[in-house]
């Protein structure tokens, strides 16, 4: 399991679900059909056992024999930012990280696609050190490190040891609950592990690891009703991260159940890009003459005033936009003016008539506008995403 890799705070990215798509890439790594390399032999061996950092210097020795192998990029990628962890200094960390970065780029223009890889890359483009071992008592963080110094290494058990002594310093801390949880999980003792994930969890349900580790353990139990739970929750942690939906996709998978989304596209336009209106492609028929209305009301609102003079967020401009296509095609298609209906927009009329309009363009629209907002409206509609991740990407309960 990617447990113990830092993960740094940061703003809305751009990443989607709609760009997701391919499955779980895990931390194995496929062996070459080639003469053999015992080198690159023995880092498989180490990366497969998830012991990054003992992997790490044999990568170093052999990575430039392999410019091409995009595997091999990947994990070097990994190892190094894990390496990162471990060091003593923000200034060491922050050199560190930068070259995990050039590894993980090398990687994605190779074509990886370990989702962990592209994951950390998203989380470490702006490099500067810090990651989420740091804590305020430097005993603590102390502690999470050498700790995540034998938990890369396979030593689980002296893994506990320290981040249990950095939980015992701070009973508060989300990192070392949950890596005592993540030793269980690694050394397969799945029930051992879910109590811990579970203060995890009530420690800070806005993050969504302790959500994905909880669900990895459950999965591994083939308790499939209950991981899809626990998969969802860290989807709605962070619906902008690759790996809630990386493990929910995988739960389907092994599940046997589907995964995808709805399309509500504007003739002409790309899933997951952002909406431009072409009036030639518009037809009266099918009620797409309607994506009009989208434009009239962007411009109408465009300089971020409502109608009453408020200052009006960019997501609320975005919301009225969609809400005004759905009342246009809706009262054409109810008057029977429509023959024959775009699916997207009968899509869409059902995603607003359900309630669950704000939760599709917040989940599945370009997102580095509403970062804030979607903060904002988690509070309040939690049970709205998930019903919108149950019938509108898991295709269940409908």
């Amino acid at each position: 399991m990617p447990s113990s890799f830092p993960r740094a705070l940061r703003p809305a990215i751009a990443f989607s679900i709609v760009a997701f798509l391919v499955l779980f890439a895990g931390p194995q790594i496929r062996a070459q059909d080639e003469e053999v390399d015992p080198d690159r032999e023995e880092a498989v061996r180490l990366i497969n056992e998830n012991k990054y950092l003992d992997a790490l210097p044999i990568l170093e020795k052999i990575i430039l024999s392999y410019p091409d192998d995009a595997d091999l990029w990947a994990h070097f990628g990994i190892a190094i930012i894990q390496n990162s962890v471990v060091l003593a200094t923000p200034e060491e960390r922050k050199d560190e990280q930068a070259r995990g970065l050039k590894a993980l780029k090398r990687a994605q223009q190779l074509g990886t696609d370990n989702v962990r890889a592209l994951d950390l890359l998203d989380q470490f483009e702006d490099a500067d050190g810090s990651d989420n071992f740091e804590a305020a008592d430097p005993e603590v963080e102390k502690a999470l490190r050498e700790g995540e110094a034998y938990f890369g290494r396979g030593d689980y058990e002296n893994a506990y040891k320290f981040y249990e002594k950095a939980h015992k310093l701070d009973p508060k801390n989300y990192e070392a609950v949950l890596f005592m949880g993540d030793c269980f999980y690694a050394r397969k003792m799945y029930k051992e592990a879910e109590p811990l994930f579970a203060k995890a969890v009530d420690l800070d349900p806005d993050r969504e690891m302790a959500h994905r580790f909880w669900g990895d353990s459950l999965l591994f139990q083939k308790r499939y009703a209950e991981a899809r739970e626990k998969f969802i929750d860290a989807a709605i942690a962070d619906p902008y991260g690759r790996m809630g939906w990386s493990s929910l996709s995988q739960w389907a998978e092994e599940a046997e159940e589907k995964f995808g989304f709805y399309e509500i596209v504007p003739p002409g336009n790309e899933i997951g890009g952002t909406i431009k209106i072409d009036e030639k492609l518009l037809r009266e028929d099918d009620g797409t003459l309607h994506w009009r209305e989208y434009t009239k009301t962007r411009n109408k609102l465009e300089p971020g005033v409502s109608p009453s003079g408020a200052e009006l967020p960019k997501f609320s401009t975005e919301l009225a936009a969609w809400k005004s296509v759905a009342t246009a095609f809706r009262q054409d298609l109810r008057a029977g003016k429509v023959r024959y209906p775009d699916q997207g927009l009968v899509n869409l009329i059902r995603l607003d008539d359900e309630g669950l309009l704000e939760s599709y363009i917040l989940l599945l629209r370009p997102y580095d506008h509403f970062g804030d907002a979607y903060e904002g409206y988690r509070k309040t509609n939690r049970k709205k995403i998930r019903d919108f991740i149950v019938r509108y990407i898991l295709f269940a309960d409908r």
